[in-house]
């Protein structure tokens, strides 16, 4: 799993409306009212360390204790607007609503980076695994509004929202903020892109010299039977130029062997000779 989450974190104030929202979220997701004048939050402690000191900077008559993974907070209650149902509505600024995903993320996102059996990369994966199906809704419509659509999937009862495609990531976690992990997730790209062109290029390159070897050694075959059955004065001198070229470089590819020949012709030409020869090797065997 990728930690970006410390960056994505460091990057909600908490003395505006953001660390407001921030707060809303958390109280939404993750906490629950114990009585009527306390409130307990659960989430990671560095999650809970930030939602102290929005709420210190906001309502600081209010009595915060925190352990590990709990905060809990106690006090006059009402300046939190607490409601039962979390409302978009009470979110009209951008910053507000990219609060939220951020928060939710904190809470329920992960970002992963794939490989096989063996050890090869299978790309990124970044998710938000939701117990409930209002937030999961909620989520969508402001992945939609800045324009991410996230595929959705329910697993092992989870709403599940996630993307696989690495540039939509690296543009996501710009939005959330995590710049640095995005700018990482490139140069992996990028190193990964070159490491199969690489490849590809040096499959294409074995491929085709397996090709020409191929080829050589059939036309060698064909040059071979003729020169020890009937000669190469066989062939007319066009012919012959051309299989005393190829006699004298075995392995040579078709540019080659036009270098060999001075580029007095080309290597459509030489391929076009060569073929001849076997086609006269074929003619002749089959005549015996």
């Amino acid at each position: 799993m990728i930690d970006c989450k410390t960056e994505i974190l460091s990057s909600i104030p908490i003395n505006n409306c953001c660390g407001l929202s921030f707060l809303q979220t958390l109280l939404y997701t993750s906490s629950s009212r114990h009585n009527n004048s306390s409130i307990i939050i659960n989430a990671k402690p560095e999650i809970l360390l930030k939602a102290e000191k929005v709420l210190a900077n906001f309502y600081p008559k209010l009595s915060l204790s925190k352990w590990e993974n709990f905060l809990y907070v106690e006090g006059n209650l009402f300046d939190l607007h607490l409601e039962e149902k979390f409302n978009l509505n009470n979110f009209d600024a951008d910053c507000d609503r990219l609060t939220i995903i951020k928060t939710v993320f904190l809470i329920y996102g992960n970002l992963y980076y794939n490989k096989d059996t063996n050890g090869n990369s299978k790309g990124y994966n970044l998710e938000f695994v939701l117990k409930d199906e209002t937030l999961s809704k909620i989520l969508s419509t402001l992945l939609n509004e800045f324009e991410f659509n996230f595929k959705s999937i329910i697993r092992q009862n989870n709403f599940v929202l996630y993307t696989k495609n690495s540039n939509q990531i690296c543009d996501f976690l710009v939005l959330l903020s995590a710049t640095k992990t995005a700018l990482d997730i490139q140069n992996n790209l990028t190193i990964r892109e070159v490491r199969n062109s690489a490849n590809r290029q040096n499959n294409c390159f074995e491929g085709n010299l397996e090709k020409t070897i191929n080829s050589s050694q059939q036309q060698l075959r064909a040059i071979n039977y003729i020169m020890d059955n009937l000669g190469l004065d066989y062939l007319d001198e066009t012919l012959r130029e051309v299989a005393l070229a190829r006699l004298a470089n075995p392995d040579a590819s078709l540019e080659t062997l036009k270098k060999v020949l001075n580029d007095n012709i080309s290597r459509a030409g030489i391929k076009y000779r060569l073929d001849k020869i076997i086609q006269l090797y074929q003619k002749i065997k089959g005549e015996k």
